[in-house]
């Protein structure tokens, strides 16, 4: 395992880069830096204009564990099923452009796979968020560690890891690529996350294992306000949503009370966030069309039944609770304004909501 053998590594980790000649040195060698040597990175360029694809293949020259492949222009789920066809890892692993992994991660999460004869390893991350002026809001996304000895336990316990916002990012995950290949697991593309191949794991694994602490470093920018960018993440959310509802089910966990009001809870807090970005501080969107706009978002039977059982962690997402309840648009756009006056970022949002 401490050396490269390039027909059977160990790990396989997947990489999608566009336009990160910034950034992406640093998640490059910090692959390179591992202790544990016998992997292999599979990177996708996806049509990068500036002096990524360059870096990259002056890498691959000096170090025979990369791989590039050259993509024409494609979304990040389209870019990362294309590399997943390409690996050849016991294990597989998503890192990212702008990330970076901490120096133990692949030895880590390997042996706590091989020591739980695990198919799915869930490792914790730190995450940075951009703000606008320059500013920055950090996270830290653990658990403590557990080898669920059984199927139905690490089902029954999921939950606690939904509502950390651990349980549906790809990245500080180790797969295993056998079981991804048996089950046909694959990136949606267009999704606009890499939540999709993480439910389909998910959906029949049997033996996972939790590590304590975190093994990554994942950075994102703040998400776009404005009714285009909230629209877009509305949809996002019921898509998600709907797909999380689906896998419980699957799971026999509908009739489960924990389960069931972690997705709740989740869901909420994630339509106040697309409310807030529709009429929060700053917003550009006029009176009318901010109405109109919450009122789609607000009349469902889904944010109906999610107002009326959740219990958000924010006390200032719960106070918007009854007026959603009410149906009433006007009321809500002004007490989100008005509380996001006061404090931007009202909902709480777990933390996967940006990654």
């Amino acid at each position: 395992m401490s050396h490269y053998t390039p027909t059977s590594p160990v790990v396989s980790a997947l990489m999608v880069t566009h336009d990160a000649e910034k950034t992406v040195r640093r998640a490059v060698e910090s692959l390179q830096n591992q202790t544990l040597k016998n992997f292999e990175l599979v990177v996708v360029d996806a049509g990068s204009q500036d002096s990524t694809l360059r870096l990259l293949e002056s890498a691959a020259e000096r170090d025979m564990r990369i791989r590039v492949v050259q993509a024409d222009a494609c979304d990040r789920q389209t870019a990362l099923n294309l590399a997943l066809d390409r690996a050849r890892g016991t294990y597989l692993t998503v890192t990212d452009a702008d990330g970076w992994a901490d120096q133990t991660m692949f030895a880590d999460l390997v042996d706590a796979a091989e020591r739980g004869r695990a198919e799915l390893v869930i490792g914790g991350f730190v995450l940075s968020i951009g703000l606008s002026g320059g500013r920055e809001a950090r996270a830290e996304v653990s658990s403590e560690g557990v080898a669920y000895p059984t199927q139905h336990e690490f089902r029954a316990a999921a939950w606690k890891l939904l509502s950390s916002g651990q349980l549906l990012p790809a990245g500080g995950k180790l797969f295993s690529r056998a079981f991804a290949k048996r089950c046909g697991v694959r990136f949606l593309p267009s999704s606009g996350s890499d939540h999709s191949f993480v439910t389909g794991f998910l959906a029949d694994v049997e033996r996972v294992v939790v590590c304590p602490g975190t093994c990554c470093h994942m950075v994102r920018r703040a998400v776009r306000q404005g009714a285009d960018g909230a629209l877009e993440a509305h949809r996002h959310v019921e898509g998600e949503h709907g797909a999380i509802l689906e896998l419980f089910r699957h799971w026999g966990l509908e009739g489960d009370a924990a389960s069931m009001a972690a997705l709740q809870d989740r869901y909420i807090e994630q339509l106040v966030d697309c409310i807030e970005r529709v009429c929060g501080r700053g917003s550009r969107v006029s009176s009318a069309d901010q109405r109109r706009i919450v009122s789609q978002m607000i009349d469902t039977d889904r944010a109906q039944l999610a107002a009326s059982v959740a219990h958000p962690r924010g006390n200032a997402a719960r106070a918007m609770l009854a007026p959603i309840r009410s149906h009433n648009a006007s009321l809500v756009c002004v007490q989100t304004r008005l509380m996001s006056l006061l404090r931007p970022g009202i909902a709480d949002v777990a933390p996967d909501f940006f990654v």
